[in-house]
């Protein structure tokens, strides 16, 4: 629709799924109450039998706060809460907020620019990262971030990625915006493992929209201050045998699925040879050895067993989506990310 001015006006539900944050819950949501342009609704969806403090405090509060709607989930797990809250949502375009992200004013603005192409599905911005102490992770900064490498890898640098606005493979699920216009029945994905944030939702979202023709835009210039708290699935800084099969198995079938046979084989190579520390090969073996010999036989039991069992699942994503997105206005083959984009 367009506005008086004619430029085209876009409605914005805010979602900000949240469990066990009170401390940082309310930064968030005053962070929310700063964008312009004003959002229609902000969408909380909360887990009332597992979290009741955060429950109680959303209802007491609710009454001063006339934007928000609180969605109550059964289930664990940010994709439940996420889908959840995105079958109420109202607006044109879904921004979407981890609980500990606190965006900047300008934040909404300057993505919404970018939904004036009629072929963009998703955007997202850079989230500024504060460790322990609140000092800010800046450095080193990176010029490419969310993109596919050469052995098949999306890499992230989210947090440190600095230049102008491009389109990438994927954005990150703390600052991100979507198109409801582009989903159609795709839904965030219920099958990725874990109970928590069941890591590469976000991703898997983006490669699906990405299959079907739209366009996925990164904007270093949108920015959240990002306070990553206590996860209540997994402690940080541990690996145990059961996060590192789930954290591999969600990233191999998210990375795997849809990709030709040679990226295939060039992303087994990595691992065998590279790895990660969830599902460490030969170069990780030797840095656990080094680093945490006593979590080493974890990281390989749960990371390897982790990596077969995403390549069944990146198999079964592959026949089954989890739902079907529309079509670009202008349908064309996703082209190569990471291509600069000078004006909007």
């Amino acid at each position: 629709m367009m506005n008086a001015q004619g430029a085209i006006s876009l409605s914005v539900s805010v979602i900000i799924p949240t469990f066990k944050r009170m401390d940082l819950l309310p930064r968030c949501l005053e962070g929310v109450e700063t964008l312009q342009p004003r959002p229609i609704e902000v969408v909380i969806s909360y887990r009332p039998d597992d979290d009741p403090d955060t429950a109680r405090w959303l209802h007491d509060n609710a009454k001063d706060h006339s934007l928000w709607r609180l969605v109550s989930v059964e289930r664990a797990g940010v994709v439940c809460a996420l889908n959840a809250a995105i079958d109420v949502a109202r607006g044109d375009i879904l921004a979407i907020f981890d609980d500990d992200a606190v965006p900047r004013p300008d934040w909404l603005e300057k993505i919404l620019g970018h939904f004036r192409d009629d072929d963009v599905g998703a955007a997202g911005g850079r989230d500024i990262v504060f460790d322990g102490d609140g000092a800010p992770v800046l450095h080193p900064t990176v010029t490419r971030a969310g993109y596919r490498d050469f052995w098949g890898m999306i890499r992230g640098g989210h947090h440190l990625v600095v230049g102008p606005p491009r389109a990438v493979e994927v954005v990150k699920g703390s600052n991100w915006a979507l198109r409801r216009s582009a989903l159609g029945t795709l839904r965030l994905d219920e099958r990725l493992l874990g109970s928590g944030a069941q890591v590469a939702n976000e991703s898997w979202l983006c490669i699906n929209l990405r299959k079907a023709g739209w366009r996925i835009i990164l904007d270093p210039n949108a920015i959240v201050d990002h306070y990553p708290g206590v996860k209540p699935d997994y402690a940080y800084g541990t690996w145990s045998k059961i996060k590192c099969f789930h954290w591999t198995a969600n990233h191999v079938a998210t990375q795997r699925a849809f990709t030709d046979s040679l990226t295939r084989l060039r992303f087994f190579l990595f691992c065998v040879a590279v790895g990660f520390r969830h599902c460490p090969g030969l170069y990780f073996i030797l840095h656990s050895l080094a680093k945490r010999p006593k979590s080493l036989p974890g990281q390989l039991i749960g990371g390897w067993s982790g990596y077969f069992a995403g390549l069944r699942m990146a198999r079964e994503f592959e026949r089954a989506p989890p739902g079907t997105p529309s079509t670009p206005p202008k349908f064309r083959a996703p082209a190569r990310a990471e291509s600069p984009i000078v004006s909007l």
